[in-house]
């Protein structure tokens, strides 16, 4: 780990590079972080000044790969670049980028904590669909909400998706980060990468919240589906699916209701490329079962489902709060799939007592 010297010093030298040969880039760097350490957590500074590094680093690297040194493309005029402002022990950090896996993920990372919690979107969102999470945790944990690889800033048009290949990221994002355990929430795919992960690292996790999720592999016939509709997607498009997709997601109630977070939702699912979808939809019909494993699940688990969630139904939640011991299930009334967005307020409401519930008994 980088000392805050050795740190200020490798700032200083990749802003001197961009100065003298690439000045053009100054615009789209945020001032110097400033710092006030703390001598109960020395460790904040050296965070908020790694991320800032790793940010300016990867600008730089993006632009001398792929553009000319007097042309800014698109692709760098929309690059999230870290916004740092002064601060004392804010870490709310938005839009970071860390390479992993020779890809660039884009994640948000909030809060204080020793084990951090960290919020897998589903099927086709992207990590925003978490704001509300984030928001209300951050005052007493540390929460990190990632773009899965392909979707959202996490740009990715010729990997061959896979449940094992988000579940790899997810782990090489661990180390990069130096996480040695986190806590993590899923939500639908987002839950299917939290059963692969645990099973397959059992040791990297100290509690499991699995949202609107299952533990099924697809049967013949809704993968024979899920093929079709990436024929029909090829031929015709995306957006036919994109809208039925949408109006099933949610409750009735919400989808009149909630007008404008149903509007935020269709806009994050419509930037998917036609290429990300149907990957997408290979990734979750080729993907295997997880319910083997549910009895071997012994770190404290929270299972929240939507009543009326059409596409995971509440069954299945069921199925799993009965094969993980002691595991504590909620549901979420007039909610369907996307319960964390359509009753956001109730949902943080089991998260924060669920996490309380974790601190006390390690207490």
């Amino acid at each position: 780990m980088k000392t805050a010297l050795e740190l200020n010093e490798m700032i200083l030298g990749i802003t001197n590079n961009i100065r003298e040969n690439h000045p053009e880039l100054l615009k789209y760097l945020n001032e110097m972080p400033v710092t006030v350490p703390c001598e109960e957590n020395p460790e904040i500074t050296v965070k908020i000044l790694k991320t800032y590094y790793d940010s300016v680093a990867i600008l730089l690297e993006e632009y001398q790969v792929n553009s000319t040194k007097n042309t800014l493309t698109n692709k760098f005029q929309n690059l999230p670049i870290t916004k740092i402002k002064t601060m004392k022990l804010d870490n709310s950090f938005q839009n970071l980028l860390t390479e992993v896996n020779n890809i660039k993920i884009s994640y948000n990372d909030v809060g204080e904590g020793n084990i951090p919690i960290i919020f897998l979107h589903g099927f086709p969102f992207d990590k925003s669909m978490w704001k509300g999470q984030l928001d209300s945790l951050k005052s007493s944990n540390r929460v990190i909400a990632i773009d899965i690889r392909g979707f959202g800033k996490s740009t990715d048009e010729k990997t061959t998706l896979s449940i094992d290949l988000f579940c790899d990221d997810l782990i090489a994002f661990m180390n990069k980060l130096n996480i040695e355990k986190a806590i993590l929430c899923g939500l639908s795919m987002g839950g299917y990468i939290c059963l692969n992960a645990l099973k397959r690292f059992p040791e990297r996790f100290a509690a499991m919240i699995l949202c609107d999720t299952q533990c099924i592999a697809d049967t013949a016939e809704v993968k024979e589906n899920r093929y079709k509709t990436i024929e029909q997607i090829n031929l015709n498009g995306a957006a036919e699916f994109n809208e039925k997709f949408i109006k099933s997601v949610f409750h009735p109630d919400s989808l009149a209701d909630k007008v404008e977070t149903v509007e935020n939702l269709r806009n994050i699912v419509f930037a998917n490329s036609k290429k990300i979808i149907t990957n997408g939809l290979s990734a979750l019909a080729q993907r295997s079962e997880t319910c083997s494993i549910l009895h071997t699940i012994h770190i404290p688990t929270l299972i929240i489902c939507g009543r009326e969630d059409k596409v995971t139904p509440l069954v299945q939640s069921e199925f799993m709060h009965k094969n993980i011991e002691e595991s504590i299930f909620k549901i979420i009334d007039n909610a369907g799939h996307v319960s964390n967005l359509e009753h956001a307020e109730e949902f943080n409401k089991r998260l924060l007592d669920f996490l309380n519930s974790i601190d006390s008994n390690a207490n």
